[in-house]
């Protein structure tokens, strides 16, 4: 999805004057090409796009808060305001409330610990969007005991 279009997004930005959009993109396409050449590589598909920005993002966010603990309240808003952009480019996730729905829905008498993996894989297939956390806490909340 955002692998074809990449180029163009870079363009865009540099010809509408947003360097620090391009720059983005551009680290964006470099992480795709790292992906791409790496010695076990799988096909860049939507899914891994979706959870190379979220590890940008997550880096970005842990970054912004080294640096304004350090006083650098300038190097903190550079990052913010790059995971601001990659956020942007994330599709929606669903609510909990959605997921959770779906869980209740899908396996009425609660799951068993052993199917933990294959809900969590289902929730994911339904939603590739959602994040694995949440939905790992929100499977564990069903869980017969």
């Amino acid at each position: 999805m955002y692998n074809e279009e990449i180029n163009k997004m870079i363009m865009t930005s540099m010809k509408s004057g947003e360097k620090e959009k391009a720059a983005v993109y551009r680290l964006l396409k470099s992480e795709f090409l790292k992906f791409n050449t790496a010695k076990d590589a799988k096909t860049l598909d939507d899914a891994a796009e979706i959870q190379i920005i979220r590890k940008m993002v997550k880096e970005r966010k842990e970054s912004e808060k080294v640096y304004a603990d350090a006083g650098r309240n300038d190097l903190a808003e550079n990052e913010r305001n790059e995971y601001l952009i990659l956020e942007a480019l994330l599709p929606a996730a669903p609510k909990d409330e959605e997921i959770e729905a779906f869980i209740v829905a899908s396996y009425p008498d609660g799951i068993e610990q052993k199917q933990m993996g294959n809900v969590i894989k289902e929730v994911k297939a339904k939603w590739n969007a959602a994040d694995g956390k949440t939905v790992s806490e929100l499977v564990r909340k069903h869980i017969k005991h």
